[in-house]
C-alpha cells in the first residue's frame, strides 16, 4: 500500500520491509520500504553516528557498545564511525541506503528550420536525483583494476581527509585523524576486504544517478512537390538522418546511469553491476506519401 501524497510506503501486512533479493545483492538489494518511496535499495553501511547503533569496536574492551557515545557529543549525525586503528566498521544493522527514484525528470524538444526545406531537430532528456548502487566499480576496486586503487603506493591513507572524502567526507570516533594505509599490504586488505565490491558494505559504492543527455539530434529534407509528382506520383517525401544517445554529461562514475541489472520490468532501477549502456546509433530514414 502507497501513501497517496507523498508516494511512499504506508503499510506491508505488519512488515518493515519485503527485499527482493532476485534483482540485487547482500549488499545492495531493492525493497518496498514503509516510510519510503517503493524500490528503495537496501544493504549494508558502515557504522555512522546518530543511528543509536550498538557494535563491538576491534581495539576497544567490552560488547555491544554505544556507538554514539564513542562518537561524542559535537558529532554530527551522519558521521562515519572510525575504530581506534582508523577503519570503519560494517553496521550490523542493513538500512534503506540510496533511493533510485529521481527527484524529477523533464525533456526540451526543439526544431529550427535551417532552409526552406531544411530541419535541424533535437532532444534533450534530464534527470535530477536518484542514487545508483555502482557494483561494477566496487568489483573492480577488489581485483585491484579500478582506479581507485591507484591509491595502493600511497602511505598517508586517511578517512575524512584523503580518502573516500567524496562518501564520507565527516569522521568521528576514536579513529578520527589516525592514518590506517601506510603500506600496500594495508590498501589491498581494505579492497579485498570490507572495501570492496566483495565485501558485505554496499552504501560506499552509491552514487549520484542525475544526468542529461542529448538523445537525439537529426537533420531533415524534404523533397520539393513538383519534383514528387512528376517523378513516381508522391504528394511528400523527405529523408531525416538521426543520431541519439550522443551525448551524456553526468557525475556518475560508471558508464550509464541509466543502466539496471534487473531491467524496465523490475520495481528497483539503480543497480549497476556490469550493465551494458545503452548504445549510441545512427538512423537513416525515408518517407514517402501517395
Amino acid at each position: 500500500m502507497y501513501g497517496r501524497n507523498r508516494g511512499m510506503v504506508t503499510s506491508l501486512n505488519g512488515a518493515q520491509f519485503i527485499g527482493y533479493t532476485s534483482e540485487g545483492f547482500t549488499g545492495a538489494a531493492g525493497s518496498s520500504t514503509l516510510g519510503y518511496a517503493p524500490g528503495v535499495i537496501r544493504g549494508a553501511d558502515f557504522l555512522r553516528c546518530g543511528n543509536g547503533s550498538h557494535a563491538n569496536v576491534p581495539g576497544l574492551p567490552g560488547t555491544n557498545l554505544d556507538i554514539d557515545a564513542l562518537c561524542g557529543a559535537d558529532a554530527p549525525n551522519g558521521a562515519l564511525f572510525l575504530g581506534p586503528d582508523g577503519l570503519p566498521i560494517p553496521d550490523p544493522v542493513q538500512r534503506v541506503i540510496g533511493d533510485p527514484n529521481p527527484k524529477y525528470t523533464m525533456s526540451y524538444n526543439t526544431s529550427v528550420k535551417l532552409w526552406d526545406r531544411l530541419t535541424l531537430s533535437g532532444l534533450l532528456d534530464v534527470r535530477k536525483g536518484g542514487r545508483i548502487w555502482n557494483g561494477t566499480r566496487g568489483i573492480l576496486a577488489f581485483f585491484g583494476t579500478g582506479k581507485e586503487t591507484l591509491v595502493r603506493e600511497r602511505t598517508d591513507g586517511e578517512f575524512g581527509r584523503n580518502f573516500l572524502t567524496e562518501v564520507y567526507p565527516v569522521v568521528a570516533g576514536p579513529g578520527k585523524g589516525v592514518v590506517a594505509f601506510t603500506n600496500p599490504i594495508d590498501w589491498e586488505n581494505w579492497f579485498t576486504g570490507n572495501g570492496g565490491g566483495f565485501g558485505p558494505v554496499g552504501a560506499q559504492f552509491m552514487e549520484d544517478g542525475s544526468f542529461t543527455k542529448l538523445r537525439e539530434l537529426a537533420v531533415e529534407f524534404a523533397f520539393p512537390e513538383g519534383i514528387l509528382r512528376n517523378n513516381g506520383g508522391f504528394s511528400s517525401a523527405s529523408i531525416r538522418f538521426a543520431g541519439r544517445n550522443l551525448k551524456t554529461w553526468t557525475r556518475y562514475k560508471g558508464f550509464d546511469p541509466e543502466s539496471n541489472l534487473g531491467g524496465a520490468e523490475w520495481l528497483t532501477q539503480g543497480i549497476d553491476y556490469f550493465n551494458n549502456p545503452q548504445t549510441r546509433s545512427f538512423i537513416i530514414s525515408i518517407s514517402l506519401s501517395h
